[in-house]
């Protein structure tokens, strides 16, 4: 997850997701993940326009493979869209997904049983025409590597990895802080109730 500098046209952070860019069997979706919602964490915590205009989500399936695939389990996928949808302030605007491969409708099948139906309706599918991405997001928000004027990849990189061990002790004290459902008014929500899904696609049946 990059967050891109500055805003769209509309106001909203643009925020690039690269999945086929890590090596599935070096680094663990676990710890792509949990870098993901620290730079979330930073990311609400200093930009408070995102949390009123919202985010707008670009996902590149470039280089993505089975082994990127099989990494994220039916259980992992909804406790993504648990916390994408409910569980931070990002309020997202548009799904955007490009150089997507051929395995990817299936996949993306199961992510969508996990949203939202307004959530479902922002959903686009670009495939590798960047013209139809440009459409909603412009080219002055992106890198020069999509096609853009916002800087490169490696110069963004560089940033957030800066912004990350400035917030270091930021982000280690922020993980004492637990939700305590035995105070919450009513009935105490569990993960279960939350999330309620375990198992693989091989146990999966998708429509």
């Amino acid at each position: 997850m990059l967050p891109l500098p500055g805003h769209d046209h509309l106001g909203r952070k643009v925020i690039l997701g690269r999945w086929g860019v890590y090596d599935p069997q070096q680094v663990s979706v676990d710890d792509m993940n949990r870098a993901s919602l620290m730079i979330s964490d930073i990311l609400a915590e200093e930009d408070e326009q995102t949390t009123i205009t919202g985010s707008v989500f670009v996902g590149d399936s470039e280089g993505m493979t089975m082994a990127h695939i099989a990494s994220f389990t039916p259980s992992l996928m909804k406790k993504s869209m648990v916390l994408w949808q409910e569980g931070y302030p990002m309020r997202p605007k548009g799904l955007h997904y490009i150089n997507t491969p051929a395995a990817f409708d299936t996949v993306f099948n199961i992510f969508k049983s996990f949203m939202k139906e307004k959530m479902r309706k922002r959903v686009h599918i670009h495939g590798t025409d960047m013209e139809s991405l440009y459409r909603h997001v412009p080219k002055s928000v992106l890198p020069v590597e999509y096609g853009g004027t916002n800087g490169t990849i490696e110069e963004i990189t560089k940033y957030w990895i800066e912004r990350l061990d400035a917030r270091r002790d930021w982000l280690l004290e922020d993980e004492k802080y637990v939700v305590d459902e035995s105070k919450r008014p009513g009935k105490a929500k569990t993960s279960a109730e939350l999330f309620g899904l375990e198992g693989s696609f091989r146990k999966l049946n998708v429509d």
